[in-house]
């Protein structure tokens, strides 16, 4: 990550944190194949930390591809809290990074659908959710 201008603010065994304030982007890369829902809130918890100290981010990159398993309450608390919290700090372009994983994709796609549904209109207006092959191609991203 430091070829591409990020510094680690955080790791543990289940995800590492960086940041990169010229591109004012913040990114999570998950470093288990599992991330128990306590553990996922506390990842999200440092870098919301990150984020309401210095909010200067406006792109969030999260890079799954270590996951082997979709855990949706955990996702489902990523989709509609923390994203929704993390609007009013700028922070409104998300790019997730999957594993090349079939099953995994088809978690993700129908998990999605039912959550978009739910999403407030005017919330989901502001956000912009995308998906990259890597973070390289997520920092490029505009």
């Amino acid at each position: 990550m430091d070829e591409l201008g990020f510094e680690q603010i955080f790791t543990n065994e289940f995800g590492a944190g960086y940041i990169n304030e010229e591109k004012l982007t913040i990114a999570l890369i998950a470093q288990a194949d599992y991330i128990p829902i306590k553990n996922f809130k506390q990842l999200f918890q440092m870098l919301g930390d990150e984020i309401e100290a210095n909010p200067v981010y406006t792109k969030f990159i999260f890079d799954k591809r270590a996951l082997r398993t979709f855990h949706q309450p955990s996702m489902k608390w990523y989709f509609m809290d923390w994203k929704t919290d993390m609007i009013q700090y700028g922070l409104n372009r998300h790019y997730k990074i999957l594993p090349d994983l079939g099953y995994f994709q088809k978690a993700v796609e129908a998990a999605r659908k039912p959550l978009l549904k739910k999403f407030p209109q005017d919330v989901l207006a502001k956000l912009t959710i995308e998906y990259s092959e890597d973070v390289e191609a997520a920092l490029k991203a505009e």
